[in-house]
């Protein structure tokens, strides 16, 4: 019997990179999904192009309409509970798809639920915003999309910014949302946490109009290597770069990232939650310290806390805590 290295091979379909590894499924230069090539035939899927398989990997973005007539794009995968992901900073529904760290977290959830992602107004494939990123207007896109699926209810998934947006929702509609999960999220906005600095917030602010667009990653990176440790994959963040400036031009990026730290203490939101809510933070958290997860969690009427082996901000991209992440999400939701 021949070896899989003698008989088979898998290559990039974008840049033509060559693999021997039967394990290997994505393209390590740029994360694309390796075709089989028999080394006496024609190249071949090596995956199954069975319904499945498209159901389980593959997204379909489509696109609602806000009450105050702004599209928003948004994307469902797996089948189950609805959970909707409502994500601070930027985001870019086909970039954050194209990297398979970046995918996992959601294809794991995916497996029992319906997990719907979105990219506000302003950013990503939904339509461009001239106006101010109020409190008001992100509580409308996370309606526009729940709105969408006729469901009573759905389970919020708040990470990071996104955690207050989410919140604000859960206590004006406790009766749309079913549990709340809060991931890397604060209670207290950049104003309110001892160390604000006003001067730095408003020399990043000018990088960002100034640099945010460039094709130099510089910029960027300032604001990346604040969700990633140092030791993460350089392609990751490499990628992560991109998607930030795929995301939002500089305009945009600046009075987005304005709306967000003008936000001082928010408490008060908090602890008038009525539905229960997980509380998970990563120990070593570099943008949002675990002591704002705690407060949050002890703020928050009946909150259960999980404390991550991690210091990624972002979503998480590591395997292993994805799996502690969608365990305690399974258990939170399901029990087991």
């Amino acid at each position: 019997m021949h070896s899989f290295a003698e008989t088979y091979m898998k290559r990039c379909p974008n840049c033509g990179q060559a693999y021997a590894d039967e394990t290997l499924n994505f393209c390590l230069e740029d994360g694309a999904s390796l075709v089989g090539e028999p080394l006496d035939g024609e190249p071949t899927a090596l995956f199954s192009t069975s319904n499945e398989f498209r159901e389980s990997t593959d997204q379909d973005i489509r696109f609602c309409t806000t009450v105050d007539g702004i599209r928003i794009a948004y994307s469902a995968i797996g089948s189950g509970p609805l959970l909707i992901r409502v994500l601070g900073h930027f985001t870019h529904l086909e970039k954050e798809w194209e990297w398979p760290d970046l995918r996992y977290f959601w294809e794991r959830l995916a497996e029992r639920f319906t997990v719907v992602r979105y990219d506000g107004r302003g950013i990503g494939l939904s339509d461009r915003y001239a106006g101010e990123f109020t409190e008001e207007a992100k509580q409308q896109d996370l309606d526009a999309v729940l709105s969408c699926f006729g469901v009573a209810k759905a389970i919020l998934l708040g990470i990071s910014e996104g955690g207050w947006t989410s919140a604000i929702y859960a206590a004006a509609h406790p009766e749309r949302v079913e549990r709340l999960v809060l991931y890397g999220a604060y209670s207290r906005g950049a104003k309110g946490r001892p160390g604000y600095d006003a001067e730095e917030d408003e020399a990043l602010l000018t990088l960002i109009r100034k640099g945010w667009g460039r094709d130099t990653p510089a910029f960027r990176q300032l604001f990346t290597s604040s969700f990633f440790r140092a030791d993460a994959d350089p392609k990751l963040i490499a990628h992560f770069n991109e998607l930030q400036r795929a995301a939002a031009d500089p305009d945009t990026a600046a009075r987005y990232w304005k709306s967000i730290h003008d936000r001082e203490d928010g408490q008060t939101h908090f602890r008038k939650l009525d539905v229960p809510t997980l509380v998970v933070h990563s120990q070593d958290d570099i943008a949002v310290s675990a002591d704002e997860g705690r407060l949050l969690a002890s703020i928050i009427p009946g909150a259960h806390l999980v404390l991550l082996p991690s210091g990624t901000h972002y979503f998480p991209t590591d395997r292993d805590v994805v799996a502690k992440v969608v365990t305690a999400i399974n258990r939170f939701v399901f029990g087991q």
